[in-house]
């Protein structure tokens, strides 16, 4: 009867299965700003906007964001990615229409506070930490590259692209397999969440700039919309008098079931019990009595 139960232990507490179904949440950015070509030392990662593309020559600007993923678990699943950004300025002298693209950030940077009222796209001096076209980090870590070098600090490759129209409408960067896959590694492995780049594709071509809301800008601030599974995660199995006790963790937008079975490996599976949508991250406790030598049991997510 010992040994029994001990393999109904391991087999409870490896369990965790899906049907269907998948959560959404969207965040705002965490930390965004641009690079300033016209203005190298300068920051502006307090402004509402983030400005991308060529302003006149012959400069360029480009931007940065990030997103804070840690309420998300490590063993998280993504299933898709689209990034929502509203352009709010256009250039006043001209006017170019142009692809621009997101791609993933290869070292950190620093967002910075700098708000610039009387020219608010050459930004102000910057101070120690904060991202600049010349620096990741002010005074001491330069860009391999002034503005950033590909495929040093950011990947050449784009993660995804729109094409960009006129101001006040809301653009939106459709989920592609290179975007999930930045988010899920994003997820497993948070202390490399460096975040994105928007490089304009036409970058040489003047006037293809465009201010897009920022974080501070709450009518127009950047959304991204991610649609996720999380694995059941059973964090207990064990045995208390006479009955079997099934401990483990859910997560809320999931309907949860635990299931048993018999020792025969044809055996079907049987509902044990419902728990219903989950409407909050919590644990939960399923008991069974002890009825036969041995059992199987499953967390099964839908």
């Amino acid at each position: 009867m010992v040994s029994t139960y001990k393999l109904i232990l391991l087999l409870a507490l490896g369990g965790g299965v899906f049907r269907a179904g998948a959560v959404s949440i969207t965040n705002s950015s965490s930390a965004d700003t641009s690079l300033l070509e016209i203005e190298p030392s300068h920051n502006n990662g307090g402004q509402a906007s983030v400005i991308s593309g060529h302003i006149q020559n012959p400069f360029r600007t480009r931007g940065l964001y990030q997103f804070d993923l840690t309420s998300l678990p490590t063993n998280t699943l993504i299933q898709s990615v689209v990034l929502e950004l509203t352009v709010t300025a256009e250039p006043g002298d001209g006017l170019a229409n142009a692809a621009f693209g997101l791609h993933r950030m290869l070292r950190p940077w620093g967002e910075g506070d700098k708000v610039a009222v009387a020219r608010p796209g050459q930004g102000e001096p910057a101070t120690a930490g904060e991202a600049t076209w010349s620096h990741s980090f002010y005074p001491t870590n330069a860009w391999t590259a002034p503005g950033g070098a590909a495929d040093v600090d950011f990947v050449s490759s784009e993660s995804s692209f729109q094409f960009i129209y006129g101001t006040g409408e809301a653009y939106r960067f459709e989920s592609t397999p290179e975007l999930v896959a930045d988010v899920q590694a994003w997820v497993n492995d948070p202390p490399a969440n460096f975040g994105w780049m928007l490089i304009c594709d036409d970058e040489p071509t003047p006037f293809t700039a465009r201010h897009f809301g920022s974080r501070e800008d709450q009518g127009a601030h950047p959304n991204l919309e991610i649609q996720f599974l999380v694995p059941p995660r059973i964090d207990s199995a064990q045995r208390v008098g006479s009955e079997f006790q099934l401990r483990f963790t859910t997560w809320p937008g999931q309907s949860y079931a635990v299931e048993f079975h018999t020792i025969r490996a044809d055996s079907p599976w049987h509902l044990l019990t419902n728990t219903g949508l989950a409407t909050n991250v919590s644990q939960r406790v399923v008991a069974d009595p002890i009825v036969a030598p041995q059992r199987f049991y499953r967390v099964v997510a839908f």
